[in-house]
């Protein structure tokens, strides 16, 4: 496993289901109709440092942006959660949240998480804790007070059901800085997209030759003709394959992997090898990969047939 200060495999999946019921409230025909969001959150299989049990994450508010204007939910109620505990598929409902009918483009995650040093003690709630019982905080600039968007175009109509599902990417939201462990801190700095439920399938696939290497394996997934090799095997502000819409690690011990949440269409694969905390290079490129609404594609990798 890669060491943490190398922490870039971990994905976190924000799943938000928006169940829409009209309602214009008495005989006042000129109110605007109303639906539910009922939010909740999944996280895919993450790659840690050895010895880590806990990302935790609190989550303290709830935006919507409605014709422009920002406004809080305030009947969502702040929920604190270890990320490792929604893996493989599972979720957390977060809460049900009335909002307007109508086209939303972001939503805005307000995170209780310390901005400086001395913020610690009184933001405890989000931080990396290991198997001894230490932790380590992760700060989140202007999380509380400007929060972070997940961004992705989806409707609420009146007298009618949407599921959207919001990707949190850890892969591409952890910065580290220092240049030593006693002054090293974890900053994050959330990448997130939203994706019309429905309207996504997922990846389940197989590196068959899994037991060729060692340490790690992950798997990227690339809208169709988005992958540049030149580009995206280099490392870009300690990310690696910065454009990829999603990754996804690889069990080491049945080269199983899963790639949820995907909007319909095509898309290549990128599998890449890791021993420690250092990219040893792509091993297989699979092209013209189809996913389809609703459904899950299988795919097998074979390393060893790649050109």
């Amino acid at each position: 496993m890669k060491k943490f200060h190398k922490l870039i495999g971990l994905v976190l999946s924000i799943t938000l289901m928006t169940l829409i019921s009209g309602c214009g409230g008495g005989d006042d025909t000129t109110s605007t109709p109303t639906g539910t969001l009922s939010l909740s959150m999944t996280d895919a299989p993450p790659q840690l440092g050895e010895g880590v049990e806990e990302v935790n994450i609190a989550v303290i508010g709830i935006e919507y942006n409605y014709e422009g204007t920002w406004t809080n939910a305030d009947d969502f109620e702040p929920q604190t959660f270890n990320l490792l505990d929604l893996r493989d598929g599972k979720s957390l409902h977060l809460g049900d949240m009335v909002l307007p009918a109508g086209h939303y483009q972001e939503i805005r995650f307000k995170l209780a998480a310390p901005t400086k040093d001395s913020e610690v003690k009184s933001n405890p709630d989000c931080n990396i804790t290991y198997a001894d019982g230490s932790s380590v905080p992760l700060f989140v600039p202007s999380g509380g007070q400007s929060g972070y968007k997940g961004k992705g175009a989806f409707d609420i109509t009146a007298d009618a059901k949407i599921a959207v599902t919001a990707d949190f990417d850890l892969y591409k939201s952890i910065v580290v800085t220092g240049k030593s462990t006693n002054n090293t801190k974890y900053i994050l700095k959330p990448v997130i997209r939203l994706v019309v439920t429905e309207l996504s399938g997922t990846i389940n696939g197989t590196v068959v030759d899994v037991a060729d290497y060692s340490d790690s394996l992950v798997v990227y997934s690339y809208r169709s003709g988005e992958y540049d090799e030149e580009i995206e095997i280099n490392e870009v502000d300690g990310i690696y394959f910065p454009n990829s819409v999603s990754a996804g690690d690889v069990n080491m011990s049945d080269g199983n992997f899963t790639l949820a949440f995907l909007g319909e269409g095509n898309y290549s694969l990128i599998t890449a090898h890791y021993i420690g905390d250092a990219f040893n290079g792509v091993v297989d490129q699979e092209d013209n990969v189809e996913v389809f609404k609703g459904q899950a594609t299988l795919v097998d990798i074979n390393t060893s047939d790649t050109p």
